[in-house]
């Protein structure tokens, strides 16, 4: 550590001589001029009787205490010595005096009854989350001063005793919160969710759980989930992650400065500026790119860095004329009440949109000493936000939970209400009141004061080596608090496990199961019949080749290539329309069971009984715009059908792969995460700025790719886009459509299937003794499914349509399980289970296509006049 201090401007008040240099003895050292400029800080602490810096006789003291003359002849101590090597290199910059600002104490009041009221679902405030950022811009101001002022006091900066403080301030609180929550976990919320709920603990307890949201925000897979009650915690793991740098940065300027003022300001200012542009400019793109930046630290670190601004001018800011300092006051806290009434869950965000509440918290911070009761305070300073603003801390750590089991509770996402009713909201913030105060009371406002006590008894190194052990043990105790829950999770296989056994449990566990179990009478596997010889696609081992001929395979020599007589096109192209009329045929309620029951795949599996995409990577995520190349079926077919889409699309690989290798298809994916195949669509997401542009160039890519990879047969599929319009999205597929039938392929859309209004896995692992409570109209979900689909239908009708919604919803009722297997994965994905036990179903549907495709004369010659789209 560098021995360093100082006092602005002042004379110096240690003089040395020889090798013995000795304090100078006469008045106290005088203080540099300066206005009150503050941070918001309780009482100073008492300094330690054992740091080097405040010594008997060294002339530094804290603000507003008069340093204490020391004897000549006083013994020269190593104590002495290195406070005297602080007093040869004094910093002359001004002292940061530290008294309380009651307008600081209201800010945290307005910011956190922001929030809470936007949890809550108050409608009037739908930009409440953005007083997460006021909190933001007030740390970066509190913590900034307090590190530069101890620079100035003492010429650097303890490391070790700024983490100690950070700690003992923010993690017994945070540690007692999280105990709660795991308690509400277990006795609340159902089984199902302790495993993810036990890696949010131990990520929020490790200060790392804002990345493991972000990674969320970017899966495909986790669209629908309940929300975590530990979501909230990703503040607080950003500020951490942040802190472990900005202090080090400011004690390498230290070491660089040498005691040079003018280099210490200069360097810190450029330092911070730096810091602000560059995270500021990196926010405004990552909010383009991703909507993950809302949760990152590398887009937050500008709000940090704005309040470390204020505090490096926190001298200059009191001698700013009253009149206008009380006009950027009262202009910058109806910033703040501005960004909480105008911005909502669509604004991209952060970006630039967050200098809207940041920059007005700045000025208000700017504004308060020299405004005086003229400026903010005269609000903020009512005896109802000081006392909010002293439990802010509390109440933000203790509301959320309450929130999220009140949805819970509510039915959210599961068959209930689409969002918390306003009044279970309210309820849930006022019952967290209770529990917040009680943590302020007896561990939060205690373990501050203990601290207190000890830097007044023990020395500076002993207490800061408590307290570090203290916050070491809370973050060890949450971390092992997320192992328990962990463990007491139902037991489930890994998603690489899952994913790679599901193909096959369908024949290793039980036979049949899923569609396979639906009646003769009833059944789906409509098609030719086995027994004609002549048919395209007889049996299982047969496969079209593109001269037109059957493949009769022999045991082990897999599918063989003789030729066989082949069949008119126009023939195949009936039969295919027959099938798909069989297929519309609605079929009597299936059964719905009582309870769960046995299962083909456990139901703690289920979220992970997905596709398996290979090579590893070739799903393009959100932020990707490169088209990935999915392989599956026969690597050597002769016959290549290509799916094209989102994952809506790319599900369907569970059972086009085994289809493909018995019959010698070669089958690609073609899918990005969020993005249906249409050509020339722009696509909107909600908290992304402008348009999704990733999948527009990814739409480009893939025209490239098709015309590349010359498919016989290209099959179209997507998700349900409320925000773009069902009259785009349609024509953006017919556009498609058109460019497929171009290039000789034929194009063929899969229809989308019905979209549950809840998470099926988890509505079931809360109703195993009583699933029709899982259970939903078959319109209803169509409705929310495949956007445009019916209006490309009505506008292309020569387009060949696959509808499986027979075979995934037999009977006005969808039951969320067929045969032992659980339907849908989540809320809008079928289980690959599910999609296994299809295997016929699809084959019976795509066969006559692929016929079709490579025995018509042109795929695209009906499809062309149809799709002058002027329809």
């Amino acid at each position: 550590m560098v021995g360093l201090a100082g006092g602005g401007g002042a004379r110096r008040c240690a003089v040395g001589g020889g090798r013995a240099p000795r304090l100078a003895a006469g008045p106290p050292c005088h203080r540099a001029r300066g206005g009150p400029v503050s941070s918001n800080l309780r009482p100073p602490e008492p300094p330690p009787s054992g740091d080097p810096a405040v010594a008997t006789g060294d002339p530094v003291a804290l603000p507003g205490e008069p340093a204490e003359p020391a004897p000549v002849d006083q013994p020269l101590t190593r104590r002495r010595h290195l406070a005297l090597q602080a007093a040869r290199h004094a910093l002359r910059i001004p002292p940061v005096p530290r008294h309380f600002r009651a307008d600081i104490e209201g800010l945290r009041a307005v910011a956190v009854l922001g929030v809470l009221l936007w949890h809550a679902g108050v409608a009037w405030f739908p930009g409440g989350f953005t007083g997460v950022d006021v909190f933001f811009v007030v740390s970066g101001f509190l913590m900034s001063s307090l590190l530069l002022e101890e620079a100035r006091e003492r010429g650097r900066i303890d490391i070790g005793r700024f983490y100690a403080r950070r700690a003992r301030r923010l993690l017994p609180a945070a540690l007692t919160a999280l105990v709660g929550t795991a308690v509400l976990t277990l006795l609340l919320l159902p089984r199902s969710r302790w495993a993810e709920i036990g890696g949010d603990l131990l990520a929020s307890a490790t200060f790392l759980v804002n990345w493991r949201m972000a990674s969320r925000s970017v899966d495909y897979l986790d669209l629908e989930r309940a929300p975590s009650p530990l979501q909230h915690y990703w503040s607080l793991a950003v500020e951490e992650q942040f802190y472990l740098i900005w202090p080090i940065l400011l004690l390498l300027i230290l070491l660089v400065a040498k005691g040079r003022a003018r280099v210490f300001t200069r360097l810190s200012w450029t330092t911070t500026l730096a810091l602000f542009a560059g995270s500021l400019w990196l926010s405004w793109w990552w909010t383009q790119q991703d909507p993950s930046a809302y949760f990152v630290t590398p887009t937050r670190i500008f709000e940090l860095m704005l309040g470390a601004l204020v505090a490096l001018g926190a001298l200059a800011w009191p001698r700013i004329p009253r009149a206008l300092a009380a006009a950027v006051g009262w202009g910058g806290l109806g910033m703040v009440a501005a960004s909480l009434l105008l911005i909502d869950a669509d604004t991209p965000f952060p970006g630039t949109w967050a200098l809207l509440p940041t920059v007005g918290t700045a000025m208000v911070l700017i504004a308060g000493p020299a405004a005086g009761p003229w400026g903010p305070v005269a609000v903020l300073r009512h005896v109802l936000l000081q006392w909010v603003g002293r439990l802010s801390y509390s109440l933000y750590l203790w509301h959320w939970p309450f929130v999220a089991i009140a949805a819970d509770l509510a039915g959210v996402g599961r068959g209930g209400p689409d969002v918390l009713p306003v009044q279970w909201g309210l309820l849930a913030v006022l019952v967290s009141v209770v529990p917040a105060w009680l943590s302020f009371r007896y561990i939060e406002d205690p373990v501050r004061r203990h601290g207190r006590t000890l830097a007044g008894q023990l020395p500076a190194a002993a207490v800061t080596w408590r307290t570090l052990r203290l916050g070491l043990n809370c973050i060890l105790t949450g971390a092992l608090l997320g192992v328990v829950v962990l463990a007491s999770a139902p037991s489930s296989a890994t998603r690489a496990d899952a994913q790679w056994r599901t193909p096959a449990v369908v024949d290793e566990l039980r036979e049949p199961v899923g569609a396979g179990t639906l009646t003769p009478e009833d059944d789906l596997l409509v098609g030719d019949d086995p027994s004609d010889d002549d048919a395209p696609g007889a049996g299982p081992d047969a496969a079209p080749t593109p001269d037109g001929s059957g493949a009769t395979a022999g045991p082990g020599d897999g599918p063989a290539r003789t030729a066989a007589p082949g069949r008119d096109p126009q023939e195949v192209a009936a039969q295919g329309a027959a099938v798909s009329a069989t297929l519309g045929e609605p079929l009597p309620q299936v059964e719905i069971p009582r309870t769960v029951g046995d299962l083909a795949v456990p139901l703690e599996q289920v979220p992970d009984d997905r596709p398996v995409l290979r090579p590893e990577g070739c799903f393009v995520s959100l932020t990707d715009t490169d088209v990935g190349v999915c392989e599956a079926g026969d690597p050597d077919g002769e016959v290549t059908i290509a799916l094209a889409g989102d994952s809506h699309a790319g599900m369907w690989v569970t059972a086009l792969d085994e289809i493909g290798r018995d019959r010698g298809w070669r089958v690609l994916v073609l899918t990005k995460s969020s993005c249906p195949p249409a050509q020339g669509l722009v696509v909107r997401r909600s908290g992304q700025a402008g348009d999704y542009t990733q999948c527009s160039q990814w739409q480009e890519g893939l025209t490239e790719t098709l015309e590349e990879q010359q498919p016989d047969l290209v099959l179209l599929s997507s998700a349900s886009y409320g925000r773009t319009g069902a009259e785009a999205v349609a024509d953006g597929l017919a556009a498609r459509v058109q460019q497929v039938a171009q290039t000789g392929a034929l194009p063929a859309l899969i229809r989308d299937v019905p979209r549950a209004p809840f998470d099926v896995p988890a509505c079931l692992a809360e109703h195993q003794d009583d699933v029709p409570q899982c259970a939903f109209a078959r319109a209803d979900g169509l409705a929310r499914a495949g956007t445009g689909h019916d209006l490309l239908a009505e506008r292309v009708p020569e387009l060949p349509i696959l509808d499986f919604t027979d075979a995934t919803c037999p009977g006005r009722t969808c039951s969320p399980i067929v045969g032992g297997v659980v339907v849908w994965r989540d809320s809008n994905h079928l289980s690959a289970t599910y999609i296994r036990s299809l295997r016929d179903v699809v084959e019976a549907e795509v066969a006559p296509l692929v016929a079709l495709a490579v025995l018509g004369e042109s795929a695209s010659t009906s499809l062309e006049r149809g799709s002058e789209l002027g329809g």
